[in-house]
């Protein structure tokens, strides 16, 4: 079932166009206050209770439409429904403390619950299950409160239980998040992050798992456009996922620790990336590579649950050559099979695109031999080229199989003219490429060069 959590369709629209800090950051009220906020008050004849844990508070009404369960099996008399939000609240905030992030603002509003405690209001959503509300900040450091939904009743939940340690986790994290940067943090960021500590909390969940097929299905669009929607953006949580993999669980937090001054975050984990002799230029062709490789094609290397995880688009069939272009981090992904020693080549401006190989075996992907294009292969294979960096211009390249294979050497990439590169740099070859393969090459490289003089890409 589709979920939409974290913001209203109004704050969504503020939030998808950058909106300054001083749009979203004053202090509007709560659900308890008349009027009430967000969109959501309770009945004026409820009477409001709370539930506070050492690290949160839990609101909610006794009567009316956002009245959760009341039914109570504790000494305390509080709702077991509240009582399960308070401690999913409670289990979130101290986890994420252990794991070295910052706490959520304290929030210093007129209304504000009544102490420091992060705030978690038991509301009966429409069409969603929860959602994180932006209060007063200083700087990008903001205070949040947190709405969820008090029943969880029709959100395909297996019970309220699961509802809240789904729901909660996510909202607590985006708390987490406003306390580096709630002001201009990236939508797929904030969103597949917080799917990502979620999961962490609890592994057994499948939240993240059932979001995937909407980011899976359009993995070749660059990561940093304007979202599809909600599903889209949880799915971007693979991200996180592949960086964690990769290195650890600290990543997320060095990454949002570079963001406390408003740095975008794909400029962020490329900062943090460099403190591990790598770059983001080195990773997203890797990140496609893991995504090309699930399902079906999961072998050697890649995800730890890869083969749980959806397929891509049916990659595109590579037979002599390819010509396509990049923009931003959108990708390609090509089936090679060749019963002869071949060697591939891309002729493209390297610092606008990378290019990997990824041998398969049996159909299966065998990622831990993926190798930097140029590269030798014989049998069945993977090609991806990924733009590596935001801008959005245009970042043509061809891609071109040749019988024989290359010795030792590094591909130049050629020079630059005009944003496309002139020449396939080779290096020596271990035997000579046959004559109607050469033509064919010198063929592509002219017609390439042609494009780029009567500028058809810019």
């Amino acid at each position: 079932m589709t979920r939409s959590r974290r913001v209203s369709v109004a704050a969504w629209l503020l939030v998808a166009l950058s909106s300054p800090a001083a749009a979203r950051g004053d202090c509007t009220g709560r659900p308890t206050d008349p009027g009430g906020a967000a969109g959501y008050s309770y009945d004026t004849a409820a009477s409001v209770m709370s539930y506070a844990t050492t690290r949160a508070k839990v609101f909610y009404g006794t009567s009316g439409p956002n009245a959760p369960p009341l039914v109570s099996t504790r000494a305390d008399g509080v709702p077991d429904a509240v009582g399960l939000a308070g401690d999913a609240a409670e289990e979130a905030l101290a986890r994420y403390e252990q794991l070295g992030f910052r706490t959520p603002v304290p929030d210093t509003c007129p209304s504000n619950g009544g102490d420091g405690r992060l705030d978690i209001y038991l509301v009966k959503f429409a069409n969603a299950d929860g959602a994180t509300e932006v209060e007063s900040c200083m700087g990008h450091a903001c205070s949040s409160w947190l709405l969820s939904d008090a029943t969880f009743a029709g959100r395909g939940y297996a019970d309220i239980s699961e509802g809240f340690r789904t729901v909660i986790p996510h909202e607590v994290f985006h708390a987490v998040q406003n306390a580096y940067d709630g002001t201009t943090i990236d939508r797929f960021w904030a969103e597949g992050t917080a799917q990502w500590a979620m999961k962490t909390l609890h592994p057994e969940l499948m939240d993240l798992e059932r979001h995937l097929p909407a980011f899976f299905s359009v993995s070749a669009r660059s990561i940093d456009v304007p979202p599809l929607g909600l599903d889209y953006l949880y799915g971007t949580a693979v991200w996180p996922v592949f960086l964690t993999q990769r290195y650890d669980a600290t990543l997320v937090r060095s990454v949002l620790e570079q963001e406390v001054n408003g740095t975008g975050s794909l400029a962020a984990v490329d900062a943090v990336l460099a403190a591990h002799s790598s770059s983001l230029a080195s990773e997203f062709p890797l990140f496609v590579a893991w995504n090309a490789c699930t399902k079906d094609r999961a072998g050697t290397g890649g995800y730890a649950s890869a083969s749980t995880y959806p397929s891509i688009n049916a990659p595109q069939e590579l037979s002599g050559s390819a010509q396509a272009i990049t923009t931003g981090f959108s990708n390609f992904t090509y089936h090679l099979a060749v019963t002869a020693p071949s060697h591939v080549t891309i002729d493209t401006d390297r610092t606008r695109n990378g290019a990997l190989l990824v041998p398969l075996e049996a159909g299966k992907c065998r990622l831990d031999e993926v190798a930097a294009l140029p590269a030798n292969v014989q049998g069945e294979a993977l090609v991806v080229v990924s733009g590596v960096m935001a801008k959005k211009t245009n970042a043509p390249f061809t891609l071109m199989v040749v019988a024989g294979s290359a010795g030792g050497g590094t591909e130049s990439g050629g020079s630059s003219s005009g944003g496309c590169t002139v020449g396939i740099g080779r290096g020596p070859l271990d035997a000579p490429f046959p004559r109607a393969a050469v033509l064919a090459a010198a063929l592509a490289r002219y017609r390439h060069r042609r494009r780029c003089r009567v500028g058809d890409h810019p």
